[in-house]
């Protein structure tokens, strides 16, 4: 019996959200990500989706309050399929996809160069054992790897066990995130956030406010996708 010979690795060559051949090093061809749901106009503050162009552009609650962070980069609308993969990172553990998704990140994602670390936004040790992984530190591991930077895995502590962000109002959702982080040691000057989603900003902003009265002096945040409101 004669067998052909398979080479097994261009079985592994698919882009993820096609299956046909893709040479990207994100593993998404780059047709598909012609069709992603890429954040174009945003606030010049907290990347809110918006119909203006100008960079400069702020959006309402930036205009009428500040948050503690300086800039907060998304990559992407919440939209599909990006919330697919995230969805199934974070409720069906498919970690592999975080590798693709941080490829994006450190490609297209505009982090400050002269950023001393980056810090991933962490779970209450609760949620952490139930899920087992927290995905924003895993977001921040492969990120720190691509672009060589420092990553800070223990500075940032979540000190309270909080009802979940989706189920609450904006109002409700800052009032949820206040005073529920402690820094651990004292931080560097200059941090970037890392998470996977932002909604209102109430969970960035609590974590920015911690940072900088612990003695930060510029906190930032870089995140796969934005929900518009």
């Amino acid at each position: 019996m004669i067998f052909n010979k398979v080479d097994y690795r261009s079985l592994f060559d698919l882009c993820i959200i096609c299956l046909q051949h893709c040479n990207t090093p994100s593993g998404i061809c780059s047709a598909c990500q012609k069709d992603l749901p890429w954040l174009e106009a945003r606030c010049a503050i907290c990347a809110l989706p918006l119909t203006a162009t100008n960079h400069d552009t702020l959006c309402g609650p930036c205009l009428k309050k500040k948050p503690a962070f300086t800039h907060v980069d998304a990559l992407f609308l919440y939209k599909f399929p990006i919330d697919h993969f995230i969805g199934k990172i974070k409720y069906s553990g498919k970690t592999q996809y975080i590798g693709h998704l941080a490829e994006l990140l450190s490609t297209h994602g505009s982090l400050p160069i002269h950023a001393d670390a980056l810090v991933p936004v962490p779970m209450h040790r609760f949620n952490l054992y139930k899920r087992g992984f927290n995905q924003a530190e895993l977001l921040a591991l492969e990120l720190g790897k691509k672009l060589n930077m420092n990553v800070e895995t223990r500075l940032l502590k979540k000190t309270q066990l909080t009802r979940r962000q989706m189920t609450l109002t904006r109002d409700e959702r800052l009032k949820n995130q206040h005073n529920v982080f402690k820094c651990i040691a004292p931080p560097h000057r200059h941090i970037v956030l890392v998470d996977d989603v932002m909604t209102t900003g109430a969970t960035l902003d609590a974590a920015a406010q911690t940072l900088l009265s612990a003695g930060a002096e510029r906190v930032d945040a870089i995140v796969l996708a934005r929900t518009p409101k």
